[in-house]
């Protein structure tokens, strides 16, 4: 009898360690991000040249895979609308999404694109002790027209490509914190917030294969 008490107690134990686990590699999190342009700035920075093919990610928010699902719900839509309401600030992306946010060298890039083709580029979302983002998306206000400058600077540098403000900055962050990405030209605001894994990717978890003891011990003859 203690054998089989001690037996069970194994059973149990180890599948509330594998849920455990399971539950905390599948954290999920509602992401929002705004992405918008500084009207009002004034600078005689320099753009960097823009790359002719921007880097892309292998999802996009629209998607429905284990790893990112689609959301109905905005939580930043009255800062969405402040923003736009001022004279500052144009709004060129507001997108909501659920993510499972991977382990730092497995997570995923994200493509980033707005509907009236200003805003591109990517966003990753790791963690390790901590979350991390990392935003790397361009304001494509030159898209059609190279600078109007001479070919080359007396380096050679040759400043007729095209150029345009690229806001690219990583950073530890924390769930349920509004976060804002800085840049002389444009920004970002992004907030994170735990969620329950979707019903549609819940994974199964299997039950331990058990095996019951005898009531009584059958004993062996010769035959």
């Amino acid at each position: 009898m203690h054998l089989k008490r001690l037996l069970s107690y194994s059973i149990i134990s180890a599948t509330l360690l594998l849920i455990s686990f399971q539950a905390q590699a599948d954290q999920w999190y509602h992401v929002e991000l705004i992405v918008f342009e500084q009207l009002d700035t004034i600078t005689d920075e320099q753009w960097p040249v823009m790359p002719e093919d921007l880097t892309t990610g292998s999802l996009s928010p629209s998607m429905a895979t284990s790893l990112i699902q689609p959301a109905a719900i905005k939580s930043l839509n009255n800062t969405a609308a402040s923003l736009n309401r001022s004279s500052q600030y144009r709004v060129h992306y507001h997108k909501a999404w659920q993510q499972y946010i991977m382990r730092k060298g497995r997570a995923k890039a994200i493509n980033i694109t707005s509907n009236d083709g200003l805003i591109e580029g990517t966003i990753r979302l790791d963690k390790a002790t901590y979350l991390h983002a990392s935003i790397d998306v361009w304001l494509k206000l030159n898209n059609n027209s190279a600078n109007s400058w001479s070919d080359s600077s007396p380096q050679g540098t040759d400043i007729n490509a095209q150029r345009n403000p690229h806001l690219k900055e990583s950073r530890r962050i924390r769930s349920n914190r509004l976060y804002y990405f800085d840049h002389p030209k444009t920004g970002a605001l992004l907030k994170l917030t735990p969620i329950e894994t979707p019903a549609t990717v819940q994974v199964t978890i299997e039950p331990l294969e058990t095996f019951s003891l005898p009531n009584e011990a059958v004993p062996i003859t010769n035959e």
